[in-house]
């Protein structure tokens, strides 16, 4: 028997549902509430550095950590940093449209917790995702989304400078060197 998706429509239907969306470690994937467990140290560190890294340089574009990102009708993306083109609205109910991103990175511990996330992000859309796995050390930029695929991926090197497709003169190491000797 099939199970019932949550679309926006319910979220707005319901303030239970509304209010669990509100965490930032929840994320409405296909349908279903998705709770990610709490990051480990080495995610937040990967976060904080590149969030700095891209708040630095990203002139005009708008940073986000975990920021709610709207793929109607049964997606709500929460990646651990984003780049918002200028001119898309921050206060769209519930989030800005994914249309609008220019950029999501994924930092996860291992490769294969992103993989559902990545599919997503695909086929809402997003226009580029990094996944950065920090024990795997490895890292990929994904780009091209098509029928919820991505059609490109390029190696994310160990302390190498990448920039993302569409700001090129953005570049940021998006994990150090000493990650993969770890």
């Amino acid at each position: 028997m099939p199970c019932d998706r949550i679309t926006f429509d319910d979220v707005f239907a319901s303030p239970e549902l509304a209010a669990s969306l509100r965490s930032p470690a929840v994320e409405l994937l296909d349908g279903e509430l998705v709770r990610h467990p709490l990051p480990s140290a080495a995610v937040v560190s990967a976060v904080v550095r590149l969030a700095a890294s891209f708040d630095e340089q990203a002139f005009g574009l708008r940073v986000g950590v975990r920021a709610a990102v709207a793929a109607p009708p049964r997606d709500l993306l929460r990646p651990e940093v984003s780049l918002t083109r200028p001119g898309v609205p921050s206060f769209v109910r519930p989030a800005p449209p994914a249309t609008g991103l220019a950029l999501a990175v994924l930092v996860v511990d291992h490769l294969e917790r992103a993989q559902r996330r990545l599919q997503r992000y695909a086929q809402a859309g997003v226009v580029e995702t990094w996944v950065v796995a920090l024990a795997d050390a490895s890292g990929a930029a994904y780009r091209e989304p098509h029928g919820g695929r991505y059609r490109r991926r390029e190696l994310l090197l160990p302390g190498e400078p990448f920039a993302p497709h569409e700001v090129t003169w953005l570049r940021v190491v998006p994990f150090a060197r000493e990650a993969a000797a770890a």
